[in-house]
């Protein structure tokens, strides 16, 4: 209900127009995240990757063959979804900073492509320009039609990432990260269940860029740079890791504060970000979730002592 009601109240806390759309865009982006972060403990700095090329396929879809964003979608997310199976493959064959740094090459390999040798296609530094106003069949994406479509798809992707966190896969997921080593000891194929994690991952990550295409019809190679991926670990660790909710707070924490801060400070107000970061980091390790936590059991114990 909060989220479908964001253009009525979003614009009287000085959010620009559209900032609501790129807050749920996101949202899906952070939860899709989570499920690899959160669940398994797999640090990616590469999923920019499956944004950007999600974003692409989109971008040429639209502009090439169809208006329609049905198709375009699908085709997207299929794109980035064979794709991180065969990062996955590759990478997950080890852990800590060395998954991290592989993933990040890739995602720079293919920010690289993007430049220079698939420029014909991707538009190199310009970006993917030309393409008509997205439809869904006969509705014009534009506008709160957008906001509207991309807020239906976070609560769905919400939704699911809950189901999957319950289910028996999602208790796996996090047996990874508790303790891999002994999962394997119990005979459990734990490899099978991070690639699982990673790709569902990367597929979050695809249908934000492809939404994001919809929301406002460009591409450009910073889709596949390294910033985006450190954004979404920046709002991931803000918002508190590992409980889906928090790293969409994250998410429209980080987002608004940039909308409201940079006009003023313009590109200095990373250095106010910084500092959030780092207390977070410090003070409250497990984000604005922890504190939420903290002020819970203050008011239960408060309660029970009266």
């Amino acid at each position: 209900m909060i989220a479908l009601t964001m253009p009525l109240w979003f614009p009287l806390i000085n959010g620009y127009s559209g900032l609501d759309t790129k807050i749920m865009i996101f949202c899906i982006f952070l939860v899709g995240f989570d499920i690899l972060l959160g669940f398994t403990g797999y640090l990616s700095f590469g999923h920019a990757a499956f944004f950007g090329i999600a974003a692409y396929s989109t971008g040429l879809m639209l502009k090439h063959f169809s208006d329609n964003i049905i198709p375009a979608i699908i085709v997207a997310v299929i794109a980035a979804t064979l794709v991180a199976i065969v990062i996955g493959l590759l990478t997950l064959k080890r852990t800590g900073i060395y998954f991290s740094i592989l993933t990040l090459a890739f995602a720079e390999m293919f920010h690289s492509m993007a430049m220079a040798m698939l420029q014909t296609w991707t538009g190199g530094e310009n970006g993917l320009t030309g393409m008509p106003t997205p439809m869904l069949f006969d509705i014009k994406m534009q506008g709160s039609a957008v906001f509207y479509f991309t807020a239906i798809m976070a609560i769905l992707m919400f939704y699911l990432a809950k189901r999957i966190e319950r289910s028996p896969v999602g208790l796996m997921m996090k047996a990874i990260k508790c303790n891999q080593t002994r999962l394997e000891y119990t005979g459990i194929n734990a490899r099978k269940y991070k690639l699982l994690a990673f790709v569902i991952s990367a597929m979050y990550a695809a249908l934000a860029g492809a939404l994001m295409v919809v929301y406002e019809p460009f591409v450009g190679h910073e889709f596949l740079g390294w910033h985006q991926s450190g954004e979404v670990v920046i709002m991931s660790v803000i918002g508190g890791v590992g409980t889906l909710v928090g790293p969409m707070i994250g998410a429209a924490f980080m987002l608004y504060f940039e909308n409201v801060l940079s006009v003023d400070l313009g590109e200095q107000w990373l250095l106010v970000l910084g500092l959030i970061f780092m207390f977070v980091v410090v003070f409250m390790p497990g984000g604005f979730m922890e504190a939420v936590d903290r002020i819970k059991k203050r008011f239960i114990t408060t309660a029970d002592g009266e």
